[in-house]
């Protein structure tokens, strides 16, 4: 029995709300509980000094593309473990793999390809959690960098061969109410135990109301691809925001959403903000992709269309985390709870990840005084740590 105990360091407990100072204790890979820094440990404990450190639970991506926006469908496998690995860089211990609007050709063979590719995952990195489906049943009046040719309507036979496809990994789905066949779709999403999440929609408030009552339950990347608000028409951004029943992810790069609109958003949500990367990793031009040619900015800026439009992010989790504390002047604890706890309870693994709870995994996320990931552990066990931190 492996018995390890972190000192010295500020646990940041989402579900608890708070932060203090205490001793961690993690057996056979979870969370054993914590205790009292002076309480006197046995001889049996190894204990792991992380003095000036915060010890998180692992961050949770809902919304990560990679590189499947541009591999191959035989390259998934591939493409997915390097993902798995490069998140822990940046504290991230689960993820969904998320697609694009694929053609009708193409769209059921590359969901059933990833699906595959999930069960492949290595655990030395970062857990595939699933399938996101971001489309292709969107509204063409509200694409985003979506190709248009491959978005339409929900149609039941086809729809049903993808969701079949993605089988046991399919987690997440966003919609747009207002598209034909959208009560089917979420009928269906109710019947598997997937997410119906609302995106890339120009939906009326008693059409985003009615989708709610038949299961509709996030906002994807929230500003983003859907109408903007007006005093006398809030649009699918004010219904989100002033809609308990729904919680809501945002891209915090400062370039999706302005930091006084982040700000803005913080405030309304409160508990039900979500933070996500949205993000792309292929070389610094891709000329096939899905989405169609893409580049990526300097310093941090997001992928763009040619004609400007942006298609994701080069966000990671823990930058999005320091920058909602920026940007918003929200807590540590509330900032971390966006990335854990929150979206742990989206996907009903809450028992398991995103928490600090006795029982868990001690999947963990160990941040400086800046807010930066230094040290990731999975299941009890380092792996990974920043070449610029010395645990001494």
């Amino acid at each position: 029995m492996t018995k390890l105990a972190i000192t010295g360091a500020e646990l940041v407990d989402p579900e608890a709300a708070l932060e203090r100072r205490a001793t961690l204790l993690v057996e056979d890979g979870r969370i054993a509980g914590s205790v009292a820094p002076e309480a006197p440990l046995g001889a049996d404990w190894r204990v792991i000094a992380r003095p000036g450190l915060a010890v998180a639970p692992g961050f949770l991506d809902l919304h990560f593309h990679g590189e499947l926006v541009a591999a191959p469908p035989a390259q998934f496998p591939a493409a997915l473990e390097r993902a798995s690995q490069r998140m822990l860089r940046e504290g991230t211990t689960g993820f969904l793999a998320t697609t694009v609007c694929w053609p009708r050709a193409q769209l059921a063979d590359a969901v059933g390809a990833l699906a595959a590719a999930v069960d492949g995952v290595p655990a030395a990195g970062a857990s595939c959690l699933g399938l996101h489906l971001e489309g292709p049943w969107i509204s063409a009046e509200a694409p985003g960098a979506m190709a248009p040719e491959a978005i339409r309507p929900f149609a039941a036979r086809e729809g049903g061969e993808v969701l079949a496809r993605a089988g046991k990994h399919l987690r997440m789905v966003t919609l747009a109410p207002e598209v034909e066949g959208a009560e089917a779709l979420l009928a269906e999403l109710e019947r598997r135990g997937a997410i119906a999440a609302l995106g890339h929609t120009h939906a009326s408030p008693a059409c985003i109301r009615e989708a709610i009552a038949r299961g509709l339950r996030h906002v994807t990347h929230l500003w983003n691809a859907m109408g903007p608000i007006h005093q006398r028409a809030p649009g699918v951004a004010g219904t989100a925001l002033a809609e308990d029943r729904l919680t809501c992810d945002l891209i915090c790069d400062g370039y999706h959403v302005d930091p006084a609109i982040v700000r803005v958003a913080a405030r309304a949500l409160g508990e039900r903000l979500v933070l996500i990367t949205d993000r792309i990793d292929v070389p610094e031009r891709a000329h096939s992709s899905a989405l169609g040619e893409i580049s990526a900015g300097s310093d941090g800026e997001p992928w763009r269309r040619a004609d400007g439009t942006i298609a994701g992010s080069q966000l990671a989790l823990d930058a999005a985390l320091r920058n909602a504390r920026r940007f918003a002047g929200i807590g540590l604890c509330d900032a971390v709870a966006a990335c854990t706890l929150r979206p742990a309870r989206l996907l009903g693994v809450e028992r398991e990840r995103g928490t600090l709870r006795a029982g868990a995994r001690a999947d963990l996320a160990l941040l400086d005084a800046d807010g930066r990931a230094v040290e990731t552990w999975l299941a009890g066990s380092p792996a990974w740590r920043s070449e610029e931190f010395s645990p001494g």
